[in-house]
């Protein structure tokens, strides 16, 4: 546990360096940084993040199809609201839970919704095949997707064979870039 703590610790001081959301010649307040003993066993410890109070992170963005929506699980982003801005990293893989799937049926279109009245500058979407991702955790997309459209609507062709997958939608705007993890079933 302590091995995890200091791989997240490096990622988000790594992250916040100067000129990346941290404090530096922009005058940015960074997060704060403060450690935990659980109370599980006194030798774990937990690295955590206190937020600044005017600290925004990305909206919350959804998938829908059918009339059915799923919220997506934020993943690492670098974000600015005001005068602060910060960066968090996600571990990889993220895998939504199960009960956030969303069936859909071969080469249907999904709509991403961006959650803020402004647009994303851009959008960009890959699947990746659940069982490939839990046994590798491989980086590499197998499928590579195009969303349409502009606004803060983007149809995504779900041009991939059945099966079950995690659906990253990465946007940048002009207060940063976040990911966005969904959990697809196509059938």
């Amino acid at each position: 546990m302590k091995l995890t703590a200091m791989v997240v610790l490096v990622l988000v001081l790594a992250r916040c360096a100067p000129g990346e959301g941290g404090t530096g010649s922009e005058g940015h307040a960074s997060p704060t940084i403060a450690e935990e003993t659980t109370s599980d066993s006194p030798q774990e410890e937990t690295t955590t993040l206190n937020e600044e109070s005017d600290l925004k992170k990305p909206p919350h963005s959804t998938l829908s199809y059918g009339g059915k929506e799923v919220e997506g699980t934020l993943g690492s982003y670098c974000w600015s609201s005001g005068n602060s801005s910060g960066c968090a990293d996600s571990v990889w893989p993220i895998i939504p839970s199960k009960h956030k799937t969303l069936t859909v049926p071969p080469d249907s279109e999904i709509v991403f919704r961006y959650g803020e009245p402004n647009p994303p500058k851009t959008v960009e979407a890959r699947a990746y095949t659940l069982n490939k991702l839990k046994k590798t955790g491989m980086y590499r997309p197998d499928h590579p997707l195009k969303p349409h459209g502009s606004g803060v609507e983007r149809t995504i062709p779900a041009e991939l064979p059945p099966g079950e997958y995690v659906l990253e939608v990465f946007v940048k705007e002009q207060q940063g870039d976040a990911s966005y993890y969904f959990r697809i079933m196509v059938k």
